[in-house]
């Protein structure tokens, strides 16, 4: 399958690359850097789109890049709905095989007692109200009438940038601890199993709609904290105090600190399988290397 790329030189994005081709698709990237195939000059997107038989978004800037300024908050949109909005521009008009797409859990809003699943209804602060409107620029490849499925990702277990490389120095200086009180939810995943998911979404012709990119099993703060502690031999007892967490991230801290439970049911029910359902082997896959 040719398969046409963004974000390919990120985080999820070279992982997915180095995944997709290793199964025998040919994978062109979309880039602003020298790394990329194809820019972002809509002309040579629409060429693109127009030479592949299927999309995977992946493009966005990272939320955790920066304190939430007024400018940040407006490259986080820009960078998501706009590039989107593009991409389903054209797709809509050369009409490839599949729209895959990237979303966040952070559009269910922070709950300390509700229980997410794919087709709750939306949250109300600032990241929930970029997932809608973010999702919603997709509509063009809707209507369209290419089968299009979107991924809300969740804590991604991973090694080289995201949450897991930078807890891993304090933990190991021994200064880890849990966030606050640590009983709100973190809904994560193994990179290993994100990356089986956006193949599965690719590849599966019957996938379409929203999906949730998260294990099935969430854990508490203190409990992750607990378990990353365990699985490098270190104490996890120094609790982070909110406003601490406040003045390093600005507005982000609030994720952290108000959490989410959310499961990835309908995965689970259309057939996809976790190789990591549970967190302390997970860790332990991506720590003991």
């Amino acid at each position: 399958m040719r398969v046409l790329l963004t974000g390919g030189t990120g985080f999820i994005g070279a992982r997915l690359k180095t995944r997709l081709a290793g199964a025998g698709h040919d994978v062109t990237i979309v880039s602003r850097g020298p790394a990329g195939d194809v820019t972002w000059e809509p002309d040579a997107i629409r060429t693109a789109v127009g030479a592949s038989d299927a999309v995977v978004h992946l493009a966005g800037e990272n939320v955790f890049a920066r304190r939430w300024s007024v400018a940040q908050k407006h490259t986080l949109r820009t960078s998501r709905i706009d590039t989107t909005r593009l991409l389903a521009e054209a797709v809509a008009d050369r009409r490839p095989g599949a729209f895959i797409t990237a979303s966040a859990i952070g559009y269910y809003g922070t709950s300390a007692e509700r229980r997410f699943v794919a087709g709750d209804e939306p949250g109300d602060d600032f990241l929930a109200r970029l997932c809608v409107d973010w999702e919603a620029a997709r509509q063009p490849a809707v209507d369209a009438g290419v089968r299009t499925a979107t991924l809300r990702i969740g804590v991604v277990q991973g090694l080289g940038d995201g949450a897991l490389q930078k807890m891993l120095l304090p933990f190991k200086l021994g200064l880890g601890g849990p966030v606050g009180h640590g009983r709100q939810w973190v809904s994560w995943i193994h990179m290993e199993d994100l990356l089986a998911m956006l193949a599965w979404l690719l590849e599966n012709e019957d996938t379409h709609g929203e999906y949730n990119g998260t294990a099935p099993n969430p854990v508490s703060n203190r409990e992750l904290s607990t378990t990353l502690g365990r699985v490098l031999h270190r104490p996890a007892i120094v609790p982070l105090p909110g406003f601490v967490l406040r003045l390093m991230l600005g507005g982000v801290a609030e994720l952290v600190r108000g959490g989410q439970h959310v499961t990835p049911g309908r995965a689970l029910t259309e057939g996809f399988s976790f190789r990591f359902p549970e967190l302390e082997p997970a860790l332990r896959d991506l720590l003991d290397r």
